[in-house]
């Protein structure tokens, strides 16, 4: 299988470069896109997760575990005090990275149901749950990342069966199979109740039609284009001064 630094590299692309077109689109603010990028890049490192021991999950839990925690410290009145919103985020991350790091390391498996396209839209549906219900994005903002989260899983998944293959030698390797797939034959408890939690999770999720309505449609894009129609960077700008 790939690499973390594989992983991490192509998701940081890929997610680069879908948040760009967003951007470019005028269909997402700069928070906007800092935030979907980070989102597909957790999304890409999220599959490894069921690695117990792995220096790069302990540091993906803590990178999501400070991202959490400061966007539920964000979410405090602001009435509280500067010690109150420390012990806020102190709270918020030690409960993440301790206590669900380690009951998440006991109940998966490496390469388990963890791997699989059932889990990218699990944790695709995680997201824009957390993101409308509890930190309350809106509705387009909060599907949109749990797009970026889903994506940036398949592109791990998809990487992993790519490294599966000796393209030297043209040899298929025993891990073949184990990351791109809708379930595992070896264990149909986990992957009954994968499936059982997508179908409550989509319940959970906020309405939805307007979303792929404004993503499917092709005047959202009008903003879009690839290359000028005059000069290169005419428009580059790198600060905006404040004099006349």
């Amino acid at each position: 299988m790939a690499e973390f630094k594989t992983h991490f590299t192509i998701t940081s692309i890929g997610s680069s470069i879908a948040s760009t077109m967003l951007f470019a689109s005028a269909i997402a603010t700069p928070q906007e896109v800092l935030l979907y990028f980070t989102l597909g890049v957790v999304g890409g490192l999220l599959p490894d997760i069921d690695s117990d021991n792995s220096l790069p999950v302990r540091m993906l839990f803590t990178f999501i575990a400070t991202v959490i925690s400061f966007l539920v410290m964000f979410k405090q009145p602001p009435e509280n005090t500067a010690v109150e919103l420390l012990l806020v985020w102190m709270g918020s991350f030690v409960f993440i990275k301790y206590f669900l790091f380690s009951l998440f390391t006991k109940i998966t498996v490496h390469r388990g149901i963890i791997h699989s396209i059932p889990a990218s839209v699990f944790f695709g549906f995680i997201s824009t749950i957390l993101l409308y219900r509890i930190f309350h994005f809106n509705e387009f903002v909060a599907w949109m990342a749990g797009m970026f989260v889903f994506g940036g899983y398949i592109i791990h998944l998809l990487l992993d069966e790519l490294y599966s293959i000796n393209l030297t030698g043209f040899k298929i390797k025993k891990s073949a199979g184990t990351a791109f797939k809708f379930g595992s034959a070896s264990d149909l408890k986990s992957t009954f109740f994968i499936y059982l939690a997508i179908v409550l999770l989509f319940l959970a999720t906020p309405e939805h039609s307007h979303f792929f309505s404004i993503i499917l449609d092709t005047s959202t894009y009008h903003h879009l284009k690839f290359f000028p129609s005059d000069n290169w960077f005419s428009e580059l700008t790198f600060y905006q001064s404040k004099f006349p």
